[in-house]
């Protein structure tokens, strides 16, 4: 009865606080937010840039006589293309220098004359290309027609070194799948946003910094003169801990929440498809953060020193282990490595990047194991130290 009562307690001295509110629930989104949206292009990717057709002029495209090119029309019609080349016809090389300088045209080909003879007769097939002023537009048209190229020069060398009946062999297998998918590489499981990766570590960052709040209500008692009191009644020490761990840790939690929901729902972070993994995670980190501001509150006669070897210890933790900025692999897998941050942000990255189970479980197994020992540390601490005036 009497941790429930306290726990009551602490839940309604919290919720009354807005500064507590404001740092646990409004601070958390604003950084994700600005980190997200500032490092966007350092930490992951974000969404693939549609790519928008390349308007091609292409000179004897639709001549007439032994100049017009059947090969080259013939791939320009292709459906796989209709959404990357957008070929136009131009009279002759002034015309299409012209119009690249003018914007008419993206990019030019030039088809040189008795291409199709050239190339049905086992030559070198050979194109003139005249690049326009987006280096995009020069690389997309330049990649479709190399690979032209290459495929029909490649078919060439085959014909002639092993005969004309490896043609047959090699001929592709037409099927109703696309030759190019656009997507985001995040929702297969190959990289993670700039918001989904600041979502994750300053989520961890905010569970530590709720152990100040443990220490801040443990020397509110001293401070007040309230514990003399507690301790005259009949309340046990560890009911005291107990009561006031879980009225803390049930803001912490339902600020875990918020922050998961609100990122999925305002800034679209994915949070992977393992909602137990994902709970159990915040969990630990939540019961190892209370546990180490218990053992920092039990060793500090001041709750200003305490508070201020939360915070050092807070940020610290996150920045050895890459939450701040990404860190070199070798850094974060050796220094990084002796952080409670490292262990959880692990998890968490490979529940986001869809990971298998077996790549999730050695960082939580760490993590729990990690907890336990704190756990254990901190009971030690209050039989050796105690909580007293």
């Amino acid at each position: 009865m009497n941790i429930w009562t306290i726990m009551i307690y602490e839940l309604r001295r919290l919720l009354r606080s807005r500064s507590m509110l404001l740092n646990m629930f409004l601070l958390p989104m604003v950084l994700i937010f600005l980190l997200g949206s500032a490092l966007s292009g350092v930490v992951g990717l974000e969404e693939i840039s549609r790519i928008e057709p390349v308007r091609v002029g292409v000179v004897n495209l639709s001549g007439s006589g032994s100049e017009s090119s059947k090969i080259i029309v013939g791939f320009l019609n292709t459906p796989e293309l209709k959404d990357i080349i957008i070929p136009l016809a131009a009279e002759g090389r002034q015309a299409a220098e012209s119009g690249l300088r003018t914007g008419k045209y993206g990019y030019a080909v030039i088809v040189p004359p008795g291409f199709d003879n050239n190339v049905l007769g086992g030559g070198e097939a050979q194109l003139e290309f005249i690049l326009g002023k987006d280096s995009t537009e020069n690389l997309v048209a330049g990649t479709v027609f190399d690979q032209f190229l290459s495929d029909i020069n490649y078919k060439q060398a085959a014909a002639l070194t092993l005969g004309p009946e490896v043609m047959a062999v090699s001929a592709p297998v037409v099927d109703n799948q696309p030759s190019v998918t656009l997507g985001k590489l995040n929702e297969e499981g190959s990289t993670y946003s700039a918001s989904q990766f600041y979502a994750a570590s300053m989520l961890l960052m905010f569970m530590l910094y709720s152990g100040m709040t443990v220490c801040t209500s443990l020397f509110n008692e001293k401070d007040n003169h309230t514990l003399f009191r507690i301790n005259s009644m009949p309340v046990k020490g560890s009911q005291l801990f107990i009561g006031k761990i879980l009225g803390i840790g049930l803001v912490t939690i339902l600020q875990s929440s918020m922050v998961v929901l609100l990122t999925d729902w305002l800034y679209g972070v994915d949070w992977g498809d393992r909602p137990g993994l994902l709970i159990l995670t915040c969990m630990l980190m939540i019961i190892s953060a209370m546990t180490l501001s218990i053992i920092v509150a039990l060793f500090f006669k001041t709750a200003a020193s305490a508070r201020s070897a939360i915070a050092t210890v807070a940020v610290t933790m996150t920045f050895m282990s890459g939450g701040m900025f990404p860190l070199p692999e070798s850094w974060v897998n050796s220094v990084g490595a002796f952080t409670i941050n490292h262990w959880a942000l692990q998890a968490i990255l490979r529940m986001i990047l869809h990971s298998e189970l077996s790549e999730i479980m050695p960082n939580v197994i760490m993590l729990s194991l990690i907890c336990f020992v704190l756990f254990l540390a901190a009971f030690i601490s209050y039989r050796k130290v105690g909580y007293h005036e």
